[in-house]
C-alpha cells in the first residue's frame, strides 16, 4: 500500500518529509530582508521561497520525482 508523505516538525523553522522516496527538508533562513524558506533534497539546497506555502509546494513536487 502506498502512503502519502507527511511533514514532521523538527523545530518551528525546520520540517522534514516522512514517507517520501527522497530526503526532503524545509528550513527557514533568517537573514533580514533576504529571509526565506529553503528546500533541501538529499542534503543539497535546491530552491528558496519567501513564503512557506510556496516552499512546501516545491518540496512536494520534488518528493513526487
Amino acid at each position: 500500500m502506498h502512503t502519502k508523505p507527511t511533514w514532521t516538525q523538527i523545530t518551528p523553522r525546520h520540517f522534514t518529509m516522512v514517507g517520501a522516496a527522497r530526503r526532503i527538508e524545509l528550513r527557514y533562513d533568517s537573514a533580514g530582508f533576504r529571509s526565506a524558506w529553503s528546500v533541501w533534497a538529499d542534503g543539497a539546497e535546491v530552491h528558496r521561497h519567501p513564503g512557506f506555502m510556496e516552499a512546501r509546494g516545491a518540496a512536494a513536487s520534488l518528493a513526487a520525482t
